[in-house]
Parts: structure tokens; sequence; C-alpha cells
């Protein structure tokens, strides 16, 4: 209610009760502003001189900090207005990150057009420099790097941006960013295939490390997740919870569901805890993580982390349709929902999601039966074949041991064998030592004639 109050007597007036329709609106007119003018039209636009106009976009940069957790719809009306006055009165330093917060939002279901959103994305990069916006540099890469470029270009490309904009923010003492970058950067580099797993720890642990001498302990609290799946993941013994906060999982994971709040936190322990289980085949816990809070968060702004969620919920629901024939029509929209979201995302990056969907149809295919068994069987090994062209070298291991599975639905075990000892060759090459373990378990096991879980 202070922020509106402010806002309004800045000449910035926004309802309290503002909705979904007042945000079109807003986004609608935007959209008008921007409809017929080039990046460099945008870049020529003249500086913001005005004082009044500089202490309204200034508190509006502040105001969008505090929204973003509290009202989604505030958030998404404060970047519209942020943007128009940019337009309309001349451009600040504070415009780069309104572009790109803009490009962000548009990306989420509501606005969904990616050809605009990498359009202003780029001009926020572009921004920088124009308008001498150093210091919203890590704005800017988060926003660009975290939600808007892999919806155009390879994702793995992103690792080294946010990695300079993590540096950035830490000069800068923008702790804020520090944290938000280095969780993408996780993020990224484990459920992307960004770097090694080896490497992604490496880097995760030095940067962990560093936050903890500055006392951020609330902000490593997020970071935590990512280094726990990494750590079982190359088959650590350490439990990182004990080593860094004196705690078990569980324990962490309950004290952190009870608190009011913390939204980001939740998602992050959910999105890893359901990763974690899905690559290691434990399809009820996965199952288990979707139905606490997983399909709460399929909407917003697409986040890496919001597109491995939905390919992750597509696993689940078509495996446990065919588990649980009682539910089997619940789960199965489940798959096709998350089918249809990354077939509507391969056509404008084939290269981070083509692989995804041809593993989701597989997956469809297999639960419709033996009339499509030969078809399935294709599209996994296409699946495994694209994964591996595109060097995502974990998703590959993940579609071999969906292979064999499905092959062992049909007794075929030496084609099953076959993918499971493809899919550790992969995990051995991603770094996974720990699933690797487990599929090495599995070969032992199906080359003996009883027929493991995978």
């Amino acid at each position: 209610e202070t922020c509106l109050s402010v806002l309004k007597k800045l000449g910035e007036e926004i309802a309290p009760n503002a909705d979904i329709k007042s945000l079109l609106a807003e986004a609608s007119c935007v959209k008008q502003m921007i409809r017929n003018s080039s990046i460099d039209d945008m870049l020529d636009l003249p500086k913001l001189k005005d004082s009044h106009k500089i202490a309204k976009i200034s508190f509006l940069s502040t105001a969008i900090r505090c929204s973003f957790e509290m009202n989604q719809v505030l958030f998404a009306i404060i970047i519209c207005r942020m943007v128009k006055l940019s337009l309309q009165h001349g451009l600040h330093s504070i415009s780069a990150d309104a572009f790109s917060l803009y490009g962000a939002l548009l990306t989420c279901p509501t606005l969904s057009d990616f050809d605009e959103a990498y359009k202003m994305g780029r001009l926020a990069l572009m921004a920088i420099d124009r308008l001498n916006a150093f210091r919203m540099k890590p704005n800017v890469f988060l926003s660009f790097y975290g939600a808007i470029a892999h919806c155009k270009e390879p994702v793995q490309a992103s690792i080294p941006k946010l990695l300079e904009g993590y540096e950035v923010a830490f000069a800068l003492g923008d702790m804020e960013r520090v944290t938000g970058i280095l969780q993408l950067y996780a993020a990224v580099a484990v459920w992307g295939c960004g770097d090694k797993l080896t490497k992604a720890e490496e880097i995760i642990r030095i940067h962990f490390r560093r936050m903890l001498q500055h006392k951020q302990d609330i902000s490593c609290k997020n970071i935590l997740p990512h280094l726990n799946q990494v750590a079982k993941l190359t088959g650590s013994k350490e439990n990182v919870y004990v080593t860094f906060f004196n705690t078990t999982e569980d324990n962490f994971f309950e004290e952190e569901m009870n608190r009011r709040g913390a939204h980001t936190r939740k998602l992050i322990l959910h999105t890893c805890r359901m990763y974690l289980a899905v690559m290691c085949g434990d399809m009820e816990s996965a199952a288990r993580e979707y139905e606490r809070n997983g399909a709460k968060y399929q909407g917003g702004i697409r986040f890496f982390g919001t597109t491995t969620r939905v390919f992750l919920a597509g696993i689940v629901g078509f495996y446990l349709a065919r588990k649980r024939r009682l539910d089997e029509k619940k789960w199965a929209q489940v798959g096709e929902i998350s089918m249809d979201t990354i077939k509507s995302w391969t056509q404008d990056s084939s290269w981070n999601y083509a692989h995804k969907l041809l593993l989701l149809e597989a997956e469809c295919l297999f639960l419709k039966g033996e009339e499509h068994e030969h078809i399935a069987a294709a599209k996994y090994n296409e699946s495994i074949a694209l994964a591996k062209k595109h060097k995502f070298k974990n998703e590959e291991g993940l579609a071999s041991q969906k292979a064999a599975m499905f092959h062992l639905e049909y007794n075929r075990k030496e084609e099953a064998l076959s993918h499971l000892k493809h899919a550790k060759a992969c995990y051995e090459c991603w770094g996974a030592t720990g699933l690797a373990r487990q599929i090495k378990i599995a070969i032992e096991s199906l080359s003996s004639q009883s027929f493991p879980k995978i």
C-alpha cells in the first residue's frame, strides 16, 4: 500500500486491485509503442533529463524488487510503466533494466511473444554501453541469460555470461543479484548440461563459500539444494546440509516449506528434488514433488528452471499413466500438456528442446501400446541422437535409460542392455559418477537375467 501511495504521488497510479486484464491493457500499450521501432530507433531516443521523471523511474525500479514475490501482476505492471516512461520521456540507465525485464515478461504464457522478448533483450544488452549503465549489467544479464536467451540460443552459451554477470554483481556489492545469477548458473550448468558436473560443483562451491564468508546465510539457502543435487549425482558421500547448516535434508525441507513467503527457495527445492528423483529413476518420489507444488510453477517468466519443470512433469506424467491405470487419464493429461508446451518452444529453439520433445513423444507412444511400438522405438533413438548432437549429455543418458525401460517391457533384453550401457557412458562423461554406478548395478542385474528397477 505504501508503494502504491508513493507511486500515486509521483503520477503513476496503479489500482490496488489490478488484475490480469489490467496487465494485458498495459502490455498492449507498450506493444503498440514499440511495434514499428527497431533496436537502433529506440537506442537513439533522447536521454531522460527531467528530475521528476528520473525520480519516478528510480522509485519504480525500487518498487519492482519488493513486488516480485508479493504480487506478480503488480510486478508486471510496474515493468510496463518503466518501459513506457523510457519510450515517452527519454532513456535513463535504469531503462536497460526495464527493457530486459519487459523481454523476460514476454516469455510468460499470458503474453508469450518470444521474438519480441529476444528483441527487447538485445536492446537491453546494447543499452548497457550506450547509456553507460554498467551498474545495470547484473540485472540485464539475469533477465536475458536467465529467461530470454534460451528461447532462441543454445542454453550452454549462457554459462560464461552468467559468470560474468555474477562477478560484476559481486564487485558492486549487489548480493541480491549475486544470489540470483548463481542460482541461474547452477540451473543451467546442471539441468542444461552447460558444464561437466565436476566443474559445476567446483564453481558453485567456491562462490557458495564466498557468500558464506560475507554472512549471506539466507542467500546460501537458495544455493544449497543445487549443491546437494550435484553432490548426489556425482556420488559424493558428503551431506552438504550437515556440512554447511548442521541439519538434515528432510529437516531443511520441512522448515523451508513451512516458512511464510520464500517462494523462490521453495521452487528451487521442489525442482532440485524432482530432477534428482527423475534422473535416479525414483518416479514415485518425483510424482510426490509434482503433486506437492509442481503444478503451481508452470507459469510465470520462463526462466530455465521453468522449462526444466515442464519437461520433468511430462516424464513423470507419462510414466505414472502407465503405472497407475486407475489414474491414467489424469497423468496422461499432465504428460500431454508438457509435450504440447515443449512442442511450441521447439519452434523457436530446436537446439534446446527438440530432443526433449522427441523423448516425450516416445513416452507418449509407449503409453499407447503395442500398435505404436516401432514408432516409439524410433523416437527414442532420435532423441538420443539429437541430445548427443546438441551436447545435452545428461538428457542423452536419460533418453537411453528410458529407451531401456521401453525395450524391457517387450522383453528385448539385448536392446535394453545396449541402451543401459550407453546411458552409463553418458553419465560417466557428464561426471555423474553416482548415476553411472546405479546403472552399472542395473546392467549386472539384467545380465544375470533378473529384471531391475531402472
